[in-house]
């Protein structure tokens, strides 16, 4: 008979097997060690309520694992307390659907008054609502906005083998076509220099003006300035500093939001975080889209912000359902309402995205 029990150091070494075994890769035992202690055991937002979970067996071997991440939650002048999970590892054998029910089933039921996993796939989503969880269908839709619409047709065709190799025919064109769609005068694609200036966003920046942006009836995480700092500082590690812009958008002496933004080799750029009110959010997304643009990116994509899809429409960006899932489990029912209206600011950044194992970090 397995035993369901908080994860501990001791465990890091099977963990780490159990990674590779169902992830692949091929980073060494100090870079699993430097991940799981420093995100699931040493996290700066750790409470000492929450703790990780295993699953081991009663002959000490460890067949599954769920990582834990306490948050908190602020909503009409109330604080809640939240836990994201992320990492969620089962050794492949006949018991792994059960395994995977037993330590889901034990997160919910977990001392948090909001449960959340906002990069489940569809098999995730399932097993979720049949342990009463709930889909939140709006922050579940991502928005694209093509910067060299050339190049990011070409990008779709190469995804398609029978259209792989008229992208590879076309390649040579795409530059100057989108080169082109950069100087027509009124072209959706031209990038003009934005009026708003940039600074460094930090934590504490970050911390001392989150609640101007966002109204005390809509849902947000509350970070103290630690925390948002090591979430800052571990995108950075894991991009690669000249990959990513952490940038306040500032008007004279006025802040108008900020953005996040990791950009990958690929061409693509990937909002983590978005901060705006109703009246600043196009100058956010103007000076967003101008970097990215001169980056080299050739689109911008992120997570729908219910707040602000009429701004997201006017910039031309497209809507998919193309992205993982976002769950969540609440014993309140303001804390339900507040995703099924759309009225919570819960991003990439607060959840899974900043607490990914990626191979490039290891490497670091």
């Amino acid at each position: 008979m397995s035993v369901i029990r908080p994860f501990v150091a001791g465990d890091i070494p099977q963990v780490a097997l159990l990674h590779q075994k169902v992830w692949g890769g091929h980073a060494d035992r100090s870079a699993y060690s430097r991940y799981f202690t420093g995100v699931f055991l040493e996290n700066p937002a750790g409470d000492g309520l929450l703790s990780s979970l295993v699953c081991e067996e009663n002959d000490g071997r460890i067949v599954g694992f769920l990582g834990i991440v306490p948050r908190q939650v602020a909503i009409d002048g109330r604080c809640y307390r939240a836990a994201v999970s992320s990492q969620f590892i089962v050794e492949p054998s006949r018991q792994a659907g059960l395994v995977t029910l037993r330590l889901a089933r034990t997160f919910l039921e977990g001392p948090q008054d909001l449960s959340i996993a906002d990069e489940a796939n569809d098999a995730s989503r399932r097993i979720w609502e049949r342990l009463g969880g709930t889909t939140a269908l709006l922050h579940s839709i991502y928005w694209t906005r093509p910067l060299r619409p050339a190049r990011f047709l070409l990008s779709y065709l190469q995804r398609h083998r029978p259209f792989a190799l008229a992208a590879g025919v076309g390649s040579p064109l795409a530059g100057l076509a989108d080169g082109l769609a950069a100087r027509l005068p009124g072209s959706y694609f031209r990038q003009r220099q934005p009026s708003a200036w940039a600074a460094d966003l930090t934590g504490k920046t970050a911390v001392a003006s989150a609640a101007e942006f966002c109204d005390t009836s809509t849902l947000r995480v509350v970070h103290d300035e630690r925390t948002f700092q090591w979430l800052l500082d571990r995108v950075a590690r894991r991009s690669g500093g000249d990959r990513v812009l952490n940038v306040t958008v500032r008007n004279t002496s006025t802040s108008l939001g900020w953005y996040i933004c990791r950009f990958d080799r690929d061409g693509s750029a990937d909002v983590a975080q978005l901060a705006a009110t109703s009246a600043t959010v196009h100058e956010v997304l103007d000076h967003l889209f101008h970097q990215a643009w001169r980056k080299g990116a050739v689109a911008v994509t992120g997570r729908l912000d219910p707040r602000f899809i009429q701004a997201l429409s006017d910039k031309y960006c497209l809507f998919h359902r193309r992205g993982p899932w976002v769950l969540i489990h609440a014993r309140r029912p303001e804390l339900l309402r507040a995703f099924e209206s759309g009225h919570a600011w819960f991003s990439p950044l607060d959840g899974e995205w900043s607490l990914r194992f990626e191979p490039e970090e290891a490497a670091r």
